[in-house]
This record gives structure tokens, C-alpha cells and sequence, in this order.
């Protein structure tokens, strides 16, 4: 008996209530998947695909007829994962309508096997223009696959339905496929990160019309992503905050560069990124704005205020307070927060271009406009456009900006339709914008137009209580990436931070805890690079005791190792093992937690 279905229909129902993402990889060896389970993949999908990633070629060979597509598949199997990993859940894609051999043959064999998982693979949705038109006519339709995914069903295999539009997400749901795979197309990586967030906006907007479609519906499938320019985990956590997927896959994703070690670290990465952040209550933050401060409580208020309504937003505050966080956080308590949330620096844009980043372009319509490119205005259609840095813009620029929001239309760049568009704009910048429009140097018709209602965010100096807090966040997030367990900062770390006036804000905390992390090697981190600097000294607490008559903060680090201590019974030794820290460092750590605890009382 096949007792591979059941176990990956447990980790697939856990994955429904789980904090954390289901991760799948589609492996091009053994030596990939045995790293893959090494670092949390909760199941593998063996595709022929991984064939021609492995030898260089891309995977669109895997639709060729350079040999049958599911013996390329049972191949890699047999000779490749099956012989390095044992009793793990594997879903194997299957090509429908197979010359060769029968479908209901086919998954005899793989049955034979212990495969838990069948999906629709190669599929063909990925593809389009004649190869597409040439493999229909020749049976490959999705409708085919269907029937197979069906026939997979009734011998008890899990289904896993690729898909790519909102058309086939329903058919695959009517047909009680159990996991719907939104293809996002072909893994894009770019060094463009405009471009690139643009392609996860796009796909945020894509997955988001399928969940409500299929959901609709009254189908309750599991929604999992895969492929486009989701290639970092940082990309992931992105659509886990705006989507309701359940996890996420790839192949090349995890083996850009194939080395042992480095990929059960990528997938390590992609396993802890949380697809539900834990929420913080308005006295913490809001969003993943952290801070409780009076100047931060009031600043909240009236992003909550505004946020439901469709009017332009001014964000004004100093270079790395987070002014784009202050963005999103309007964009997703707004009735648009399925929708895109599009960024433009206009800062970085020559005043050349910047019409083509608006607007688009036509192919041909100057040199170097090699395709056709859509305009932020037209990605942000019924969504929000963040203009950073709004302040630099040219004075052509600026007409060519109030235009569009006086007639809410554009056109792009050598084209002459007229294309309408819907989009919130919010503009931030590290200038008065006011006095710019005094200055002469900011067009008054446009200020008013783009600034409804300012927020100004303060700078880091100006809410010093709230650094312990902002610790805490970033030794959270700065641990998982640099795979470092830190448990807090010593409390003379912690001093330093307090005296330090902060010119790069949030932005520059957030460095300095980072070089701390990869320079020191202990839970608790010491600071001892860093150095403050005092030139408002006389201004600031000197210690963090001033702030509050609690004993100095540690982040979390006083409170974990003293839990560590009660869960193992008393034993110092066990609860230095648990915190992955030598007994000899407990005990230092004990006695700084302890003097630090004696001097506060003193004081």
C-alpha cells in the first residue's frame, strides 16, 4: 500500500492554519533534493524541467520534442531522487496525452514508485504564440489535463493543478483538484528592482483574481505560487502579506547557484519567513511600523483617518524614517489593497525617460524601445502610485504629472490611444514641498493636487524610547536572513544606541544591527564597533534607565535565557544547549544580566 498520500495530505492540511508557508522545490538532482529536505522543504516536485536547468538549457525544452516528456520525468526519478531520499512526500508531474504509454499506465508506475503526487506537467497554459497552437493540435489542451488530474484523483494520488488564469483556476477547482500552483511564468531574475517589484505587483494583482475567483466559487482548494520574479525571500514575504496564498515553489529559485550548503540555506530562508506576521497591537505599532511613542500614536491616528478614502497623500520626513512603509500602510487599509502598489523614484529617473516611466511606450517609438513597456499609471490602474522623492521632479515633468491627474487618462509614448487610468497617488519627499512652491522652484496647482493631507514622519531622534522596540523587530528579521541566533544586545549596546543622534534614522539602526550581526558570533550582541555619535549628547538620555525604571532592555535576551533555564529544570547545561551558546557563555551572560539588574536598583 502507497502510504505516501496520506502524509502529504497532512503536511498540505497543517499548511491551511500555519504561521509559516508551505515550500515545495522542484529539484534538477539528488544532490539538490536531499539538500532541499535538509532545509525544510516540506515536499518535492520532480518535473522534467529540472533536466534542462540542470545542463543549462531553459526549461521551455522541457515542451520539445527532444524526448517524452514523463519517461524524462520517471528518469529522473529512478535514477536521480528516489535512490537519495526515502519515505518524503514527491509529487511527479505527468504530460497528458502520452503517445507512449496510457495515463492510467503511467500512474501504475509512478504509484509503483510511492509517489504521493500527480500535477499537470509540462503545462501548457506557460505557453502561447504557435508552439501553443501547435500543441493543441496535437491534444495538448488543458482540458486534457484535467482528465488526467482526474484519473490521478481516483487512484488516490494528492492533485496539484498548475494554472495561469482565472479560467483554469476554476475548471481545476470544478474538478476537485486539491492544490491549485499559480504559474507566474518562467523564473525572472532582473537587477532592475523597479522592474522587478513591478512583476510582483503585477502577480499579487493576478493571484489575488483567482483566490476571490475560485473562493467565489465556493471551492476550497490550497493556493500555492510559483516562478516570475519571486526569487528571494524577501519577495516572498511580500506576497504573503498582500495575497493569501499558503506557500510557495521553485527550481531555480533555490539553485541559482548550486552548491550544497548554500541551497539548504535559500530554502531555510524561504521555510521562516512568516506568511502571518504577528499583528502589532495599536500601542506597538501598526503595520510593520513599530513604535508607541505620543509623536507615533498620532501619526497612526490619522493614517487610519485618511487611509479609506481616495485622496492624494503627502508624506514629508527625512531620508530613512520609512516613508514608504507610511505608503503601504494607507495603500492596504484602503478599499484598493488587493490592487497594485507601484513605486517611481523620480529622483533616479532622467527627465528624459521619465514620460516612459509614467506613461509607457510603444515599440519603436524611440531608439532603444526594443518592446512595447506599460507606464506606472497604467500598472497602478485602480491601485496606488508612490512617487518618492516627488520633490525632484523636472518642471516638464511636473505638467506632464498634473495632466494626468487633471484628465485621469494617458497615452503612451509614440501611441495615440487614449488609455484611461484610476490610481491614488501618495508622494513622499525629504523637502518642505511648501516652501518649494514659496521658493518657486514646486508648481502651486500640483501641491495642491497631490497634497490632500500631509503626514510628516518623524526623525528617530525625536522617538528614542521606541528603539528597544525597533531592536526587537530587526534582531528578529536580521537573524532569520543572516541564519544567526540572537537573543538581544547588552544593555551598554543598548546605552550607546540611546546617545547616538541618528542622522540616517530607522534606516541607519537597522545597519548598525546588521554589521553588529555579522561581526560578533554570539546570542547576544555587544556593539563593541560601534561607535556613537554625541554631538547631541546634551539632549538625549544618557542610559536607557532614564527612559523607564524597568531594568536596562536586552531585547528578548534576558527573558530567553531565563526561560531556557526554567525549561530545563534548573540545568545550566541543557539550557546552554538549547540556546546554542557554551555553558561558559551562559554564565557571562548571567552575570551581566545580574549586574546590569543591581545596578538599576542601585540607581
Amino acid at each position: 500500500m502507497n502510504n505516501a498520500p496520506p502524509l502529504l495530505r497532512s503536511v498540505l492540511q497543517e499548511a491551511r492554519s500555519s504561521s509559516f508557508p508551505l515550500i515545495f522545490v522542484i529539484p534538477g538532482s539528488g544532490q539538490i533534493a536531499r539538500c532541499a529536505v535538509e532545509g525544510g522543504a516540506q515536499f518535492l516536485m520532480v518535473l522534467n524541467a529540472g533536466l534542462y536547468r540542470m545542463a543549462g538549457v531553459s526549461p521551455v525544452g522541457s515542451f520539445m520534442p527532444f524526448g517524452n516528456a514523463n519517461e524524462q520525468t520517471e528518469e529522473l526519478l529512478r535514477k536521480q531522487i528516489l535512490p537519495r531520499i526515502k519515505d518524503f512526500p514527491i509529487v511527479a508531474g505527468v504530460m497528458a496525452n502520452d503517445s507512449l504509454q496510457s495515463t492510467p499506465a503511467r500512474l501504475d508506475r509512478l504509484q509503483s514508485l510511492g509517489i504521493a503526487g500527480i500535477t499537470n506537467w509540462p503545462a501548457v497554459g506557460l505557453i502561447d504564440g504557435r508552439l501553443r497552437e501547435a500543441l493543441t493540435q496535437e491534444g495538448f489542451t488543458v482540458e486534457e489535463e484535467i482528465e488526467m488530474l482526474v484519473e490521478a484523483r481516483k487512484k488516490g494520488f494528492v492533485t496539484f493543478g498548475f494554472v495561469t488564469t482565472v479560467a483554469d483556476a476554476l475548471q481545476m477547482s470544478q474538478a476537485r483538484v486539491e492544490v491549485l500552483v499559480f504559474n507566474a511564468g518562467w523564473t525572472h531574475e532582473t537587477q532592475d528592482i523597479y522592474e522587478k517589484n513591478d512583476r510582483i505587483q503585477y502577480a499579487i494583482v493576478k493571484v489575488n483574481e483567482i483566490f476571490n475567483a475560485v473562493r467565489s466559487s465556493g471551492a476550497n482548494p490550497l493556493l500555492l505560487f510559483f516562478g516570475g520574479s519571486v526569487t528571494t525571500p524577501e519577495d516572498s514575504a511580500e506576497l504573503y502579506r498582500r495575497t493569501e496564498i499558503h506557500g510557495f515553489g521553485g527550481g531555480s529559485a533555490f539553485e541559482r547557484i548550486p552548491v550544497n550548503n548554500l541551497v539548504t540555506h535559500i530554502v531555510r530562508q524561504f521555510c521562516s519567513v512568516p506568511r502571518h506576521p504577528r499583528a502589532l497591537s495599536f500601542g506597538e505599532g501598526i503595520g510593520e511600523i513599530v513604535g508607541a511613542t505620543p509623536v507615533m500614536l498620532k501619526l497612526y491616528k490619522l493614517i487610519e483617518r485618511v487611509a479609506p478614502f481616495h485622496v492624494n497623500v503627502c508624506i514629508e520626513g527625512e531620508s530613512g524614517v520609512g516613508k514608504e512603509l507610511i505608503a503601504l500602510q494607507l495603500h492596504r487599509l484602503s478599499r484598493h489593497a488587493l490592487m497594485p502598489f507601484i513605486t517611481l523614484n523620480c529622483g533616479a529617473i532622467p527627465d528624459t525617460l521619465l514620460e516612459s516611466e509614467f506613461f509607457g511606450h510603444e515599440k519603436g517609438s524611440f531608439t532603444g524601445a526594443f518592446t512595447r513597456r506599460i507606464g506606472k499609471f497604467e500598472l497602478a490602474h485602480q491601485g496606488t502610485l508612490l512617487l518618492d522623492e516627488v520633490a525632484e521632479l523636472s518642471p516638464k515633468a511636473q505638467v506632464s504629472l498634473l495632466r494626468v491627474i487633471q484628465q485621469q487618462e494617458i497615452t503612451r509614448v509614440g501611441g495615440d490611444k487614449k488609455i484611461p487610468v484610476d490610481v491614488r497617488i501618495i508622494t513622499a519627499t525629504h523637502q518642505d514641498l511648501k516652501a518649494l512652491v514659496d521658493q518657486g522652484r514646486f508648481r502651486a496647482d500640483l501641491y495642491y493636487r497631490l497634497n490632500t493631507l500631509t503626514l510628516k514622519v518623524p526623525p528617530l531622534r525625536d522617538r528614542k524610547q521606541d528603539i528597544p522596540a525597533l531592536v526587537d523587530k530587526f534582531l528578529n528579521e536580521l537573524g532569520t536572513q543572516f541564519g544567526h541566533l540572537v537573543l538581544g544586545i547588552t544593555p551598554d549596546f543598548m546605552a550607546k544606541l540611546m546617545k547616538h543622534s541618528w542622522p540616517g534614522n530607522v534606516r541607519e539602526l537597522r545597519h548598525v544591527l546588521s554589521r553588529a550581526l555579522l561581526l560578533e558570533e554570539g546570542p547576544i550582541l555587544e556593539g563593541n564597533e560601534f561607535i556613537p555619535d554625541l554631538k547631541l549628547q546634551s539632549l538625549i538620555p544618557t542610559s536607557v534607565s532614564d527612559l523607564q525604571t524597568e531594568p536596562p532592555v536586552l531585547g528578548a535576551g534576558s527573558d530567553r535565557i531565563t526561560d531556557a533555564i526554567k525549561a530545563s529544570g534548573g540545568n545550566k547545561s541543557k539550557a546552554a544547549e538549547f540556546l546554542g551558546i557554551s555553558r561558559k557563555t551562559l554564565y557571562a551572560r548571567l552575570k551581566k544580566i545580574n549586574e546590569s539588574i543591581n545596578s538599576s536598583s542601585v540607581g
